[in-house]
């Protein structure tokens, strides 16, 4: 498969297996760049191991993929272009919020100077030296919402980003993955909340027993 700038996403006959199931079966998916795409599905559907395959997380046993023109397989290429932000969060609990935010940056050989405004964004600046071990699950989103917000990458991968988050934080969410979607970001969202996640990513397509297909085009 030749691989086209203009794609952020180009799927060919994707097969994932974990073990001996079979996750994804024989996906075939085109995303322009810049669009924004919210997934849809019950638990186990494959939602999030489709996202973990095209941040290069798990590996396709079949078939061919290109990542903003970087094949697949080629984890290093692609993980220059994404940033996945799991339901976990997934941050480093011995850092401070300021800490992390400042080690994402130098990972990426990016400039620390937007790291006060990105905390101040999620409304953490008081909490910024507090080791993120010790702040609650909302906390914890929020800075994971400003490590995106701060590093803004071509492609941002979201796994369920409004779970266990009251009205406020759900906006505060549509808030700052908005911006990221003016600065021409593509963004695909894993959401069990459609109409939430169609305000920023219209396009919806359902997955469920390993297969995809398109679900209609959400008003905005």
């Amino acid at each position: 498969m030749t691989g086209t700038g203009e794609y952020a996403v180009q799927l060919r006959a994707v097969w994932l297996r974990l073990g001996r199931e079979a996750v994804l079966r024989g996906i075939d998916l085109d995303i322009p760049q810049g669009e924004h795409v919210t997934l849809l599905g019950p638990n186990g559907a494959g939602k999030t191991s489709l996202l973990r395959l095209l941040a290069s997380a798990l590996r396709p046993a079949r078939g061919e993929g290109r990542i903003l023109g970087y094949d697949l397989r080629d984890a290093a290429a692609v993980r220059e272009q994404i940033h996945l932000m799991p339901v976990d969060a997934a941050l480093y609990p011995d850092l401070t919020c300021r800490e992390n935010l400042e080690f994402a940056l130098r990972m990426h050989s990016r400039p620390l100077s937007g790291v006060s405004e990105a905390l101040a964004r999620v409304h953490l600046t008081d909490a910024e030296d507090r080791r993120t071990r010790f702040l609650s699950a909302g906390m914890r989103r929020r800075l994971a919402l400003a490590r995106a917000w701060v590093l803004a990458r071509p492609l941002t991968l979201v796994d369920e980003p409004f779970a266990n988050l009251d009205t406020a934080g759900r906006e505060l969410v549509l808030e700052l993955l908005g911006d990221l979607t003016t600065r021409g970001t593509t963004l695909i969202i894993a959401a069990h909340e459609p109409e939430l996640a169609a305000r920023l990513a219209p396009r919806q397509l359902h997955v469920a027993a390993g297969q995809l297909r398109e679900v209609r085009e959400a008003a905005r």
